[in-house]
């Protein structure tokens, strides 16, 4: 089948070539089918009905990271990721090049994290008493990368409602346990600890579907630090999942579904921030008005705020100090950050607060961890391919902990760790370090 809008976009690229260097997939290859031009070419030679979908061609398409790090380099800014999106939309369904136990895997991973009805329970499941015999038979059923990159368990999530600063954070109730080891918690007991004495403003805090699993610290992290700097925390019912997960897998219909839970549940208020954690989700909430460009989804896009973001660009108050932190971290940089929110530099500027800390920067324009919200499950070979890369640098730095800014990348490179025998480095959200460390 012809499809002359998509042909039109991928005309706007004009085979310079600049892109090869930059793209993980084709380093790793030498093949010009795995490369973002060649990529265009057989899409455009598709929607000009003079290719067919067939495995091969869908195969070299499936292969992309999505880590849109050609974009960040591209002369004629052609809409890559946009195109890639519309092409999987349009074969969704043909020439599947998956094997059906990575389709199972994939499936389980979005049920599990997506779904209404069974990431509640997911989220029970995993973080409960039984957590233990369900990753055992999860690796049983070959399903264990689903979980092997898991965090303990931490406290379950605030509840939604606004979370405004009333002069006491309780650690007793809401904080993980904090690590063990010399340098981490000294001088912190389970007390009550004062924050801002008044509210200065209001945000709204996004979610995502990945918190229930894998990023509660985080969230009480963000609410921690955002009260302590006088910041209420509006904490929308009926929000959803962001959507990306379907939009990247050639469901935009089921995107859309989400999309418009998320423009109910945070409103019209054109004058609060909508604060994320997850930078892939970040990604996904500023483009609702990529292909919707309505009043509706530019205003809520323009409200989107990635939390390191947000928090490095206030003035921090004198007397909020952060204790010494006299260790090592190593920081990675998500493809979602660096190519498409260009807010790479927020995160080191907050690890720049604590006192005595050494941060060695893992950042490169190709230097994807292979997560890629789905790749990992999808193209596990080629994702640990890239992650290797990771690893090695990470070795070498020896740091008392990774971190790093997106749930996925986290899930993936602390299983890398683990299977390296390298488990005791924590893997961290940046605003998780800093709440551990607020005085």
């Amino acid at each position: 089948m012809s499809d002359a809008q998509l042909a039109a976009q991928t005309d706007v690229c004009v085979k310079c070539g600049l892109c090869l260097p930059q793209c993980p997939t084709y380093l790793k290859t030498q093949d010009e089918n795995e490369s973002p031009r060649g990529r265009l070419s057989l899409i455009q030679g598709w929607a000009r009905d003079e290719l067919k979908a067939t495995p091969k061609l869908t195969g070299h398409v499936d292969n992309c990271l999505l880590c849109r790090t050609c974009e960040s380099v591209c002369p004629a800014y052609v809409p890559y990721g946009q195109i890639i999106d519309r092409f999987r939309a349009a074969t969704h369904g043909q020439a599947s090049t998956l094997p059906l136990t990575r389709r199972l895997k994939k499936t389980a991973m979005r049920l599990s994290l997506t779904s209404a009805t069974f990431a509640p329970l997911s989220g029970r499941l995993m973080s409960g008493p039984l957590a233990g015999g369900l990753k055992s038979m999860a690796r049983l059923a070959g399903a264990g990368d689903l979980t092997a990159g898991l965090p303990a368990p931490a406290p379950a999530l605030p509840e939604p409602g606004l979370h405004a600063p009333d002069g006491r954070i309780s650690l007793n109730e809401h904080q993980p346990p904090l690590p063990l080891g010399e340098g981490w918690g000294e001088g912190i007991s389970n007390e009550s600890l004062p924050a801002h004495p008044s509210i200065i403003g209001t945000v709204s805090l996004f979610m995502g579907c990945t918190a229930d699993l894998a990023d509660r610290e985080t969230a009480w992290s963000a609410l921690r630090v955002l009260n302590r700097l006088g910041y209420a925390v509006h904490i929308p019912a009926g929000q959803s999942c962001c959507g990306a997960l379907h939009q990247h897998a050639g469901e935009p219909e089921t995107a859309a579904s989400h999309i418009r839970r998320n423009l109910e549940a945070f409103g019209a208020d054109a004058g609060t921030p909508i604060l994320n954690f997850a930078s892939g989700c970040g990604v996904m909430l500023s483009e609702y008005d990529r292909d919707d460009a309505t009043e509706t989804t530019r205003q809520f896009s323009q409200r989107v705020r990635d939390l390191s973001q947000f928090l490095a660009g206030l003035d921090w108050p004198e007397d909020l100090a952060l204790r010494p932190l006299p260790a090592t971290v190593a920081l990675h940089t998500p493809c979602s950050l660096r190519n498409v929110l260009r807010a790479e530099a927020p995160p080191l500027k907050l690890l720049r607060r604590i006192p005595e800390l050494k941060v060695v920067s893992l950042s490169a324009p190709t230097r994807c961890c292979g997560a890629a919200g789905s790749y990992m499950i999808d193209h596990p070979e080629m994702a640990a391919t890239l992650r290797a890369d990771l690893l090695d640098l990470i070795q070498a730095a020896a740091p008392a902990c990774l971190v790093t800014s997106n749930p996925g990348c986290a899930l993936h490179l602390r299983a890398g760790l683990r299977e390296r025998g390298l488990g005791h480095i924590e893997v961290l959200h940046p605003v998780t370090l800093l709440a551990r460390q607020l005085q």
